[in-house]
């Protein structure tokens, strides 16, 4: 325990020391991500900045660190974040040259949601509520994930509760919209999207439309970068499992440290003594 312990401080005194010191390397893409669950983190990667916290001031103060360890935030050609209006605000005055992004993955989180809420009013209303709302995981599922018992009971559902069924048929029509391969091919694809959610007759979808139609330009940006905020869900899923592994920190200090070492990609070797 002794050992442990000592362990402990010398590893939290050699980031004390240690990390102020490291050289940035070149950063070209910033990805925003919402906070998740109580901490705030400059994680530097290679060519990529990972913040995380929402907020105004928390890109400002983050544009200040990358300005002072030797970065140019008119050098960063991409940002990828979530339609957060402190975000966009931000990133527009900070990373002025930047190519900003909307988050794929968040902007399918949106009409899933949609696609619940028509779920919920449509079995709310139903005299039979059961057979929907056993059945209500098959439509958070890609249409071309589905394997053949799940496309049949998937059909039976649609029929039974239209509204449900529509709503699912326009998330698999967003789903082909991300699966173009350029800007030309995706720009039929969410003009036919956008009016379809509108003439729906689906409250939920068409306010989403709108929401969509905002910003436009921003989901168009994917197909010329490519860029999505999976790298940094994936880090915010090793510090979590660090932190459960751990059974929580007593101090913060020490979380932090935890989160270097398991994906701050530190330089660890020491040279041989013999």
């Amino acid at each position: 325990m002794r050992q442990a312990r000592s362990f402990g401080k010398g590893f939290v005194l050699f980031l004390n020391r240690g990390v102020p010191k490291r050289t940035l390397p070149p950063a070209y893409a910033v990805i925003l991500s919402e906070k998740p669950r109580g901490f705030s983190l400059p994680l530097l990667m290679l060519r990529q900045n990972i913040h995380q916290r929402r907020g105004y001031s928390t890109v400002e103060k983050f544009s200040e660190k990358l300005t002072q360890k030797g970065g140019n935030c008119a050098e960063i050609k991409s940002v990828t974040s979530d339609m957060s209006a402190a975000f966009l605000s931000a990133v527009e005055e900070k990373f002025p040259n930047a190519k900003h992004t909307i988050d794929k993955f968040h902007v399918k989180q949106l009409v899933l949601k949609s696609l619940d809420e028509v779920r919920k009013k449509e079995q709310k209303e139903s005299s039979e509520k059961q057979a929907l709302f056993r059945g209500r995981k098959l439509f958070m599922i890609p249409e071309k994930r589905l394997t053949e018992e799940q496309r049949i009971a998937l059909q039976s559902l649609s029929k039974q509760y239209p509204k449900t069924g529509r709503a699912y048929r326009i998330v698999s029509v967003l789903d082909d919209f991300y699966a173009c391969e350029t800007a030309e091919d995706a720009g039929p694809v969410f003009a036919g999207l956008y009016s379809w959610m509108r003439r729906s007759r689906l409250p939920e979808m068409k306010n989403t439309a709108a929401t969509l139609l905002k910003h436009k330009d921003r989901i168009m940006n994917y197909f010329d970068n490519r860029l999505t905020n999976a790298i940094c869900e994936g880090i915010n899923s090793m510090i979590q499992s660090a932190k459960r592994a751990a059974r929580g920190f007593h101090t913060f200090k020490g979380f932090a440290s935890k989160i270097f070492l398991v994906a701050g990609k530190l330089n660890l070797a020491v040279s041989c003594p013999f």
